[in-house]
């Protein structure tokens, strides 16, 4: 069986070709891997504290007392605390915290709050042994570097039910 010279390699028109439509699907696939990472930092944000504040609800009602929830270091923009006012004097004491969710801001991260309609930098609300918001409804917008309608919203209820709605606006 005799190999004929033509099918032993590639030429280099071939090799060209393909290096070409390497290039075209690079520079298409690039900017939509960029927007799908940062449109996972936003609902890998929003899940976070989702959880902490789900968290926060099931401790009211298994334990049968007010859960609190506040802003991490001076604003809701670093993460939230969940604890537990043990001795009843409305402040964080050592021994009653149980959860923190830490927020990267560094990754260009916007977080802002508001209570009853009005924005806040720091966030404090409490959880009832039903379930039930005290302190009010809140909302949480996370929004990230881009402009238009990539941001995400927490709606807390007085209620104590929770909803995440995404494409809400941002401005850069």
């Amino acid at each position: 069986m005799t190999i004929s010279k033509r099918s032993m390699g590639f030429t280099l028109i071939e090799l060209m070709i393909v290096v070409a439509i390497l290039a075209i699907v690079t520079t298409i696939g690039v900017p939509s891997f960029n927007t799908l990472i940062k449109d996972n930092r936003l609902t890998a944000a929003a899940n976070d504290l989702v959880g902490a504040l789900q968290f926060a609800r099931a401790e009211a009602v298994r334990r049968g007392r007010t859960i609190q929830v506040g802003s991490l270091d001076g604003g809701v923009a670093n993460g939230l605390r969940v604890w537990f006012d043990e001795n009843g004097n409305g402040e964080l004491n050592e021994g009653e915290e149980l959860r923190i969710v830490r927020l990267a801001t560094a990754s260009g991260l916007k977080v802002s709050g508001e209570v009853d309609g009005s924005s806040v930098a720091v966030l404090n609300i409490g959880y009832s042994p039903r379930g039930a918001v005290k302190g009010g409804s809140m909302r949480i917008t996370l929004c990230d570097d881009r402009s238009g309608n990539h941001g995400k919203q927490l709606s807390l209820l007085a209620s104590g039910l929770l909803r995440s709605s995404s494409g809400i606006a941002c401005s850069n």
